[in-house]
């Protein structure tokens, strides 16, 4: 602005007067609450925005919310006004990384669904807490391969043995939940591919271009429909390729 001003002493105002006139154009925007501001917003967007979906196997952002904390009460309220918005039409499949808060929510909420453990989550687990190669090598057969649930019960009470792992934390712990990560149980659950939530950790590492911890709640719902925006690009892109491309 001072080079086209022709210096700085020709602007008319400081650095700091700028900086204060765009303070106060964020706050007349807020000035009912900056909650209240983004409910306002939002309500607009219902009426104006198109429910969206895709059809090149991209990933779909259903909506957003804002918790506290991670705790049961936290997700179930995040789940059940998913429901709400998704004319209470119950997910099959849900695909976490394991958080017992999440998982006492989603069975809460979702009674119905399959809840399946993220595999790379699984897989990192098991570095950590295996150091023999044989054993995990055994574990990654379990966790993709096609079997039956009597074959992979009697392997994995075999290695169990054989590695002296029943008064360890982690088998205690991965034994309770193996219906949730072993293939032999949900092989005939329709999971359309998925067996990871590599999608999730996708959107959160975008989430973090578009969002910085001094925004407002009202800046956070805008640029938070920026990046939903980018999304429906990708899936125009996508459409438009496939129409005119081989």
């Amino acid at each position: 602005m001072a080079g086209q001003a022709g210096g700085y002493s020709f602007m008319g105002f400081s650095k700091k007067d700028a900086y204060n006139y765009v303070d106060q154009s964020k706050h007349a925007k807020i000035v009912d609450g900056e909650s209240n501001a983004a409910i306002v917003y939002l309500e607009g967007k219902a009426v104006a925005d198109p429910m969206s979906s895709n059809n090149h196997k991209q990933t779909t952002i259903f909506g957003f919310g804002l918790v506290l904390d991670e705790s049961i009460g936290s997700y179930k309220w995040l789940l059940e006004n998913l429901l709400e918005v998704m004319c209470n039409k119950m997910p099959s499949v849900v695909i976490t990384d394991g958080c017992d808060s999440m998982k006492a929510a989603i069975k809460s909420v979702f009674p119905e669904a399959t809840h399946r453990l993220c595999a790379w989550h699984m897989e990192k687990n098991l570095t950590v807490n295996v150091k023999d190669s044989g054993l995990r090598q055994l574990f990654k057969k379990w966790l993709y391969a096609d079997m039956e649930i009597e074959d992979f019960e009697e392997e994995w009470a075999a290695a169990m043995e054989d590695h002296g792992l029943h008064d360890t934390f982690w088998f205690r712990e991965t034994n309770e939940k193996r219906s949730m990560w072993a293939n032999a149980y949900l092989r005939n659950k329709f999971c359309a591919g998925f067996r990871t939530t590599s999608r999730c950790e996708g959107i959160n590492l975008n989430v973090k271009k578009f969002l910085k911890s001094r925004h407002s709640i009202l800046e956070m719902v805008q640029n938070l429909e920026l990046l939903v925006r980018e999304y429906w690009n990708n899936e125009l892109l996508a459409q438009f390729r496939s129409i005119n491309g081989v």
